[in-house]
């Protein structure tokens, strides 16, 4: 599988970076929600949502929905660039001798692209990809989403221009 999407993988860690497409995915079926940053003025507006995602000829693209208007609606018309980040924790292993022999196990994409406005057909492509991704069934079930309730809903695409990946999965040392 390629990925269009940059990967990055210079990090002061370069043993912890993860460049394969392969493992992204399945870090990113397995995990159920995402932190947005997004420019706000004096401080950076962060936000969870829900997701689902595609890869695709135009490399990794997110769809979140909500409401469609609010402060997170406002700040995306402002500024359409954001930033994103996908956590995983692991097990925390702590160690009194040394305390800097402490640590957490995880696995992390961050990375940021190009919010858009979802419309037309686009929605139902877009709600599928929410829903398969949150029922885990890998495309075999179907939904039908009543035209009022698409029209009530706020839907977007984040085209993703670049991410890295990192992990870290250690036992402790005794």
């Amino acid at each position: 599988m390629s990925l269009p999407t940059t990967i990055h993988t210079e990090m002061r860690r370069s043993e912890r970076a993860v460049d394969s497409p392969v493992l992204i995915k399945a870090f990113l079926h397995r995990s159920k929600f995402m932190t947005l940053g997004v420019h706000d003025e004096p401080f950076p507006y962060l936000v969870p949502v829900s997701y689902g995602f595609e890869l695709n000829n135009d490399g990794l693209v997110f769809y979140i929905h909500g409401a469609p208007e609010g402060h997170k609606i406002d700040l995306f018309a402002k500024n359409p660039n954001i930033s994103f980040s996908i956590v995983e924790a692991g097990a925390t292993f702590v160690d009194d001798d040394p305390a800097c022999d402490s640590g957490q196990n995880y696995f992390s994409v961050i990375g940021c692209g190009t919010v858009t406005k979802v419309e037309g057909e686009e929605c139902v492509k877009a709600m599928d990809s929410i829903m398969h991704h949150y029922a885990g069934d890998n495309g075999e079930l179907s939904w039908t989403y009543p035209q009022a309730m698409l029209d009530k809903m706020g839907i977007w695409k984040l085209t993703v221009k670049e991410l890295s990946g990192k992990t870290h999965s250690e036992t402790p040392r005794r």
